[in-house]
C-alpha cells in the first residue's frame, strides 16, 4: 500500500466527487486507488480513531 499526501486540484474525490484532493492511496496487490478530499480524509481519520479506541486494551480487561 502506498499513501501519498499531496494536494491535487484537478483530481476528484472518490467518495464525494469534490475537485481537489489531499490523499492518494494505491493498493498494488488489489490494483485499486483511492483519492480523498480534505473533508472525506477527516472523516476517515475520525473513523480510524474511533476504531483504535475500541481495540485499546484497558488494565481491567487484563485481569482473569
Amino acid at each position: 500500500m502506498f499513501i501519498h499526501f499531496d494536494s491535487n486540484k484537478g483530481a476528484e474525490c472518490d467518495n464525494c466527487g469534490t475537485r481537489g484532493t489531499v490523499m492518494h492511496m494505491s493498493v498494488v496487490r488489489m490494483d485499486q486507488t483511492v483519492n480523498l478530499c480534505i473533508v472525506c480524509f477527516g472523516a476517515l481519520a475520525q473513523a480510524f480513531s474511533r476504531a483504535s479506541e475500541k481495540l485499546r486494551i484497558h488494565p481491567a480487561q487484563l485481569k482473569h
